[in-house]
Order: C-alpha cells, then structure tokens, then sequence
C-alpha cells in the first residue's frame, strides 16, 4: 500500500493513479517542482529506506548521486525532453537507475520518478545471455543437422494464390512446375549448425546459407516441397517425411525431414521455421543389408533342405535296392551299389559337416589344433576325399614341392575339399592344385572356368552370399565363407584372384 507524504494533494494522485501506482513492484516516487517527494509507493520506502515520519525532498540522503546530474535529468523533462536514466546507488549500497518523465496536470507539471534495480536487471540480462548462450551450443553442437529457414516467400505466395481465386494447390502446382521450383528458392537458410553442414557435405556454413541449388532439386526433393507446402496452405504447422536429398557432392543421401512453425500471437511465423535433418543412410543401408540376410537365409535354408534330400534319397534308395534284390546282383554290381551308396554317405557327411563348423564358427565354439602338415600329403587326402563322394571326378594331381606348414591339418584338409568341391561344382574342367611357398607355405586350387564377377569377389566370402546365377544354384553359401574363416583362425588367409584365364583361390598359412 502506498504512503502519500503530503495528504493534501491525495484525492488528484488517487484518480491519476489509482491501484497501478500502490501495487507496481517497481520503486515509484512523484516530486513537484521543488524536488519535494509528493508520493511514494511501499516497494520505493523499501528500496530507498524513505522516513515517512519526515517529508524528504529528492535529493535528501537516500541514495548517492551528484546533484548536477539530477538536475541536469529534471531540467530535461521539464523542457519536455527525452532524459536518460542515470546510475546511482542507494544507502544500502545497491545499484540502481533513476529515470523521469512528466506527469502533467491542469494547475502544473510533476514528475514521476522510477527506479530500476540493475542487480535485478544485470542478473535477468546474465541469466538471457546464459540462455542464449545453452541455445546457441544446443544448436551448434547437435548431432542432429539443424536449420532455421525463413519461408516469409512462401506465404507471400501462398496468400496471392488465394486471393486469385485457387483453391487446389495441387492442382495449381501440377500446371505450374516452374513456379513451384521458384518458390522452393525463395526460402532463405538463416542459420544452420555444424552437423547440416556435414550432412551436406558442404564446404562451409555460408555455403548453405546461399539457398537450395540447381542440382538438388530433383523430382523427388520438389516432390517434397509440394506437400510441405499443401500442409501451409492447409493451416498445419509441423510436417514430417522420409526423403532422399543431394548432397554438395552430388551424392543422394537418405534422411527424415521435420520442420515446425513457432506460434506467435498474430499467427504463424514463418520466417523462423526449425527444421531437422536425420540421416538415415547408414540405416537404410543397414535395413537392406538385413533384408538381404534374410532372403539369402530363406534360400539357404530351402539349399540345406535340397543339399540333404539329395544324397539321403540316393542313399535310402539304394540301400533299398540292396536288401530287396540282393540275390539278383553279383559281385561287382554290389561293389558299384555300395560305393555310390559310400559316396553320397560322403557328400552328405561333408554337407553336415560345413553346417556344424559355421554353427560353432558363429557361436565362437571352434579351436584349432596346429600342428606341422604337409601340404601336398593333405591336398592328395582332399583329393581322395572329393573322389569317394563324385566318383566322375576328373583326375586331379598335385604339383610343387612339398611344404610343411603349422596349422590344423583336420581344417585344411576341410578347406580344400570345399574349393576342389566349388571348381568341380562352378568352375572349369582343368582344375589343378599346387603348394609352394612366397612369403609363408601356401596352397592354390585353381580352374579354368569363366571366374567369379568382379562386384563378389568379396562377396563369396560373406556367410549365405550367392551371386544369383543359374551356376550357383542349390550352393549352401558356406563353404568359402567357413574356409576363410578357419584359415583366419589359423593365422593364415584364403583369397581369390581371377589371372590369365583361371579362378586361382590361394590358402595361405604360417610357417612351421
């Protein structure tokens, strides 16, 4: 509640102020033209400690401030001039402004008098900068790719197009490609962070800042726009899409588009849209990947089933035929039944065995047992091994020296039964194998056929991969996959190369 110091003038204060004056939180005093203190709020006695038991004129001790400069400020506001507030501090040592104006009335001029508390004002300015501050480094340091864009051209457009009677802007952007493309252009970028510029590949901020260019407004990226811009026309503020953009580059990229348009009283702003960028390449990469593995999966599994029936079937079958006719075959007829019976028992044994390996291979179950093997000794093995379970294998030798090598010989004897298997399989009808020895002992079984394509030449090594050509049909996609894999474990490596007319895999291992 206010305090009047001089009663006699209360009725005209009371109507020129009323409740304002008595609950402002701002210190407030009225003084006449002898600078006499005609009225002060209760926050003003709070502030600048005011006797109320004494009438007090402005420049009486409550506060520290040069006269001249006081006067120097009244005078102005008397004269009817825009005054400056001026510094002082209070008896309680707290810093302050002074500011005046006029207050006039029939019989005279007063004047008002308010006082700011810089602390409280030096606080609140510290406390925004602060804020600016955490807002300016939230936006600058987001992961996230961030712009603010001014779409003022937008709407500008937009509300010319309702004023000349449009009412499908789909329809109207469809006549008027060109049009729409000009609009694109005129929204500006204000500000953009760190991350936009990475997503764009850009050579700088300022780069960014100059507008969307020629080359990255492909159909879809236009495409985009348009429903941005339907959702404006249709009075929505936020907007959301998964689209595929150009970066400085010239590389597509795939992100997740979201803007919004803050609200202010008269509207819509959009001369401030926020807009986000995610990048979703590496996800959608990723997603492809996994559709990818899934798919070779499917066929992986509808391989194993195809891969076991085979030789199951020729063994069943055959073993069947034995014991119901066994009286009508002699000798050699039985020797030639149970030697096919043998070999698909062995193509089978092989295909179960390559399953077991990648399932411990994948769930970190496998151990190597090295030892010192002789290379040439181990690939004859394989040899023989290839030739129980395809009895019209060709004749196969192995040339080069003999090597000793250190690895597991149980695994290597596997591997190259899987590549003479896959050259019997994919490959030419010269198939050789060689050891030799250049920078550690190494083995190559190699063929003359047409060669793996460049594109998978890694590929073939991903567990399930097939090339998708009628040459790999009924493949499980494991066995050059678990071979590099057990040659790795040996510390050796399995690698192919395609050189004067010949798929060459080499298995390199360590020296005994």
């Amino acid at each position: 509640m206010s305090t009047l110091i001089d009663p006699a003038v209360t009725p005209s204060l009371e109507s020129l102020f009323g409740s304002f004056f008595e609950h402002a939180q701002t210190p407030m005093l009225v003084v006449d033209g002898e600078l006499s203190i005609v009225a002060a709020n209760q926050i003003a006695h709070e502030t600048l400690d005011i006797d109320e038991a004494a009438p007090a004129g402005l420049l009486d001790g409550f506060w520290s401030v040069s006269a001249t400069a006081l006067m120097r400020m009244l005078d102005g506001v008397r004269r009817g001039l825009e005054v400056s507030p001026i510094a002082v501090r209070t008896s309680q040592d707290r810093l302050v402004e002074v500011g005046a104006f006029p207050i006039p009335l029939e019989d005279g001029v007063l004047i008002g008098i308010m006082v700011t508390d810089r602390a409280s004002v030096d606080a609140a300015q510290r406390q925004l900068k602060e804020q600016e501050e955490r807002y300016r480094s939230l936006f600058e340091w987001s992961p996230v790719a961030m712009k603010e864009e001014d779409f003022t051209g937008v709407k500008v457009w937009l509300d010319q197009l309702r004023r000349s009677g449009v009412t499908d802007l789909r329809e109207h952007m469809a006549g008027n490609p060109d049009e729409v493309r000009r609009v694109i252009k005129s929204i500006r970028t204000s500000r953009a962070n760190t991350a936009t510029v990475d997503l764009l590949r850009a050579p700088s901020v300022l780069a960014v800042l100059q507008g969307f260019r020629d080359d990255e407004l492909t159909p879809e990226v236009v495409s985009s726009f348009e429903e941005q811009f339907v959702t404006l026309w249709d009075g929505g503020s936020s907007y959301s899409a998964d689209f595929v953009g150009v970066n400085f580059l010239n590389q597509p990229f795939e992100c997740r588009l979201r803007w919004i348009v803050p609200r202010i009283p008269q509207g819509r702003d959009m001369s401030r849209v926020v807009v986000s960028l995610f990048d979703l390449t590496q996800l959608r990469a990723t997603e492809r990947r996994l559709q990818r593995l899934v798919a070779d999966k499917d066929r992986f599994i509808a391989s194993v089933s195809h891969e076991l029936r085979t030789p199951l079937a020729a063994v069943f079958g055959l073993s069947e035929e034995i014991a119901e006719n066994w009286e009508r075959f002699d000798a050699p007829e039985l020797r030639e039944l149970m030697g096919l019976v043998a070999a698909q028992s062995a193509e089978l044994s092989s295909i179960v065995d390559d399953l077991l390996v990648a399932a411990n291979l994948e769930a970190g179950r496998i151990a190597v047992d090295v030892a010192e093997i002789d290379l040439h000794a181990v690939a004859e093995a394989a040899i023989a091994d290839c030739a129980r379970s395809a009895p019209d294998v060709p004749s196969i030798d192995v040339t080069g020296p003999t090597v000793i090598a250190a690895a597991d010989v149980i695994r290597v004897r596997q591997i190259l039964r899987n590549l003479i298997t896959n050259a019997l399989r994919y490959g030419g009808r010269d198939i050789r194998v060689r050891t030799g020895e250049s920078s550690g002992p190494f083995v190559e079984v190699s063929d003359n056929g047409d060669g793996i394509d460049l594109q998978h030449r890694e590929a073939v090594f991903v567990p399930y991969f097939q090339a998708g050509d009628d040459r790999v049909l009924g493949s499980l996609g494991l066995g050059l996959s678990i071979s590099r894999e057990l040659a790795r474990r040996m510390g050796g490596d399995l690698t192919y190369v395609y050189s004067d007319g010949r798929s060459i895999f080499r298995l390199k291992l360590l020296s005994a």
